[in-house]
Parts: structure tokens; sequence; C-alpha cells
């Protein structure tokens, strides 16, 4: 029964974005939800993604689940992911991009940071190019430079003396 209700979080954030059925994620993100993605970052609220989703539903005619993972203590905290390809022809106004009839697919995913069995952060990863680059040619404002806070700082090695001639791995030889 429990496996049941971790799988029912991916799955139900799935189907309610394939069936353009919103209001089934009210139950499970959370309506202060964090969202970041190519296309924007640092949006918050379950409208603003229900109104992101909208966007992309009027754009991608048919969301394909490739993959789906979901990792809960008993508490419902955890992470998870689902991985879709949204199959999209550009024949309605997109996020203020004029339509061009251009079509064709991208492959994303969801990262979900989830507290109490509601997901409270969705970090949007492109695992295709396409969609990203086609936003981009039509000057969509993708962000740069994004710097979220890191679980563990990395080492910063720029100051590190020779650190090329160092590497045993050096392909200079």
């Amino acid at each position: 029964m429990e496996i049941q209700k971790k799988k029912s979080i991916t799955r139900e954030i799935y189907e309610g974005f394939q069936r353009v059925e919103f209001d089934r994620w009210d139950t499970i993100i959370d309506k202060d939800v964090l969202i970041n993605s190519t296309a924007a970052y640092g949006l918050r609220g379950l409208t603003t993604l229900k109104a992101f989703a909208v966007q992309f539903t009027n754009l991608g005619y048919q969301i394909d689940l490739v993959d789906e993972h979901l990792a809960l203590d008993d508490q419902g905290n955890g992470r998870g992911f689902i991985t879709f390809t949204l199959h999209w022809k550009h024949t309605a106004d997109f996020g203020g991009l004029a339509p061009t009839g251009r079509e064709g697919t991208s492959v994303e995913t969801l990262l979900l940071s989830i507290r109490e069995h509601k997901v409270n952060r969705i970090d949007v990863a492109a695992n295709t190019l396409d969609l990203a680059i086609y936003e981009w040619e039509r000057n969509w404002p993708i962000p740069h430079n994004i710097r979220p806070e890191p679980i563990i700082v990395g080492i910063d090695r720029r100051n590190e003396v020779n650190q090329t001639k160092n590497n045993k791995f050096n392909l200079e030889k």
C-alpha cells in the first residue's frame, strides 16, 4: 500500500499534465512550490505552475511518460522525478512567441523535492535541446548563470598551480 502511495505522486503529476487536469495537483503540490526551468527560474506558486503547464499543453499535443522514480521516507520526505517526451507543434501563441507551425519533440525531466507528501520544488531539466534552441532563436529570455544553493560547495580549482600538468590523464603528451 505504501509503495502505491509513493508511486501515485509522480504518476498523478504526469496524468494531470498529459490530460490537462491540473486540479489533480492541488493535494500533491505545495501552493508555494518553487519552479526552476530553462524557460524561467525562481517562479513560485501552484497557480503559476498551472499557468506554465497550460502554455506547454497548448504547444504539446502528446506527452509520453518515459521514466519515473520516487524515494520517500516514512514522513513523506524525499525526491522523485518524471521524464517525458513532449510532442509539440507551434500553432498558437506560446508565451508571447508568435506561431510558426514548427514541430518537434522535447524530452524533459521534472526533478521533484517532496516534504510531507507534497512537492515543494520542481526543477525542469531539458534532456534534449530542440525546444530550448527554438525558444532561444526567437529571443525567449532564457535564464543565464544560475547558481542554486549547493548541498556541498565544491573545491575552486582555478588557483591550483599547473593543474593540467599535474593531471596524470593529461592527453597533451
